[in-house]
């Protein structure tokens, strides 16, 4: 079969496992899908009567305002379809910032598997990430630095490195995705997916950043619990997430969901995931995530960041045991964090720990404390 007749959607995964590289990096898929690849494991689908993947841009320029700057210019094509019909969202789909969280990968592939397939319509324009190539082929999170620290700007700080570079490289494609190809602003939703590295008291929830210019609205906590999420944790602290970095950049409705523990590819119970599968497909095919086919209107725990426990020094002593589920509460007064002369003690009458890990490098979130909004 030639790259002509091969459709990108159901091979998206397997050619980033086999490290193929396409000769095509523009199409119709067979299924009727426009797609254009940005780089290894990043597609745009739009559908034929949305177009949008077939304008073709000079994307040379390779910073933000650049990419931008082109990405709004005049198509070359004449001919390319009218981007203004059909699709209400600039939806981004991203999983495999670490490349060990194998479920979302899973539940991405599927849903590509059957748009080509003809089983699910695409009826909005959606790039979808596979965000660390590299990780993913050697079953590990990360190979050089946690990609999801390396968000925006974060990698201007670092040395040169192939993280450093992929984070460069998927600001520039975002930021051009998100200034889209007609100049109508759309709606901007962006949904990251990733598994925990430990067990936690709530296996499905969500990270939900906001900032004052772009505070998560009501409708996005009713979309996240028609997804089966059982608990959300809102946070307006500045971070170098991919999830933060499309919120506080461009505005968007942004989340990084994590979807139960680490396993290999074929070894995850999809099933635990049903419902942010079913949710995804119902946005993706021109639906609402908040209308569940069942109608029920399900009410997760709702979280606010209360504080960030950041280790400062080799001296930092985080009083946890190492197999503390995400979510344990604590008591006020109790001492949860040492570094030197500095300790850090629940003020609030409880307080859950959320990604406690004390191994991170100085500077770096050693833990994250929630209470009930």
């Amino acid at each position: 079969m030639t790259d002509a007749h091969r459709s990108a959607l159901r091979h998206w995964l397997s050619d980033v496992r086999e490290s193929r590289a396409p000769s095509e990096d523009e199409g119709i898929d067979p299924c009727g899908v426009h797609w254009r690849r940005h780089a290894e494991g990043v597609l745009e689908l739009a559908p034929v009567e949305v177009g949008g993947t077939t304008d073709r841009y000079d994307t040379s320029d390779t910073n933000d305002e650049g990419a931008a700057r082109h990405a709004k210019g005049v198509p070359r094509d004449p001919k390319a379809p009218d981007a203004k019909i059909g699709h209400r969202y600039d939806a981004i789909l991203s999983c495999g910032i670490h490349g060990d969280e194998t479920a979302p990968i899973e539940i991405v592939d599927g849903i590509l598997r059957d748009i080509a397939d003809a089983r699910l319509t695409l009826r909005e324009r959606v790039l979808v990430v596979l965000g660390n190539p590299d990780a993913v082929r050697a079953g590990k999170r990360y190979l050089h630095y946690d990609l999801n620290r390396l968000f925006h700007g974060a990698h201007a700080k670092h040395a040169e490195s192939p993280a450093v570079q992929r984070a460069r490289e998927l600001e520039v494609i975002v930021a051009q995705f998100f200034a889209g190809v007609d100049g109508v602003r759309r709606v901007r939703r962006h949904v990251d997916m990733h598994t925990a590295i430990r067990a936690s008291l709530f296996q499905r929830f969500a990270v939900v950043p906001g900032t004052p210019e772009h505070p998560p609205g009501d409708a996005w906590f009713e979309a996240l619990a028609a997804a089966d999420i059982e608990a959300t944790m809102r946070t307006e602290q500045p971070s170098v997430t991919f999830s933060y970095y499309t919120c506080a950049r461009f505005g968007a409705q942004s989340c990084t969901l994590e979807l139960g523990k680490v396993a290999p590819f074929g070894g995850n119970r999809l099933e635990d995931f049903a419902g942010i599968d079913a949710a995804l497909r119902r946005w993706l095919s021109g639906g609402e995530m908040a209308a569940r086919d069942d109608g029920r209107r399900l009410r997760p725990k709702r979280f606010r960041v209360a504080a960030e426990i950041v280790r400062r020094t080799d001296a930092f002593v985080l009083d946890v045991p190492d197999d503390t589920p995400n979510f344990t509460p604590y008591p006020a007064g109790t001492v949860l964090a040492r570094d030197g002369e500095n300790t850090y003690t629940v003020s609030h009458s409880e307080e859950r720990i959320v990604f406690p890990n004390p191994n991170v490098a100085n500077g770096l979130r050693a833990g994250v404390m929630v209470v009930p909004e």
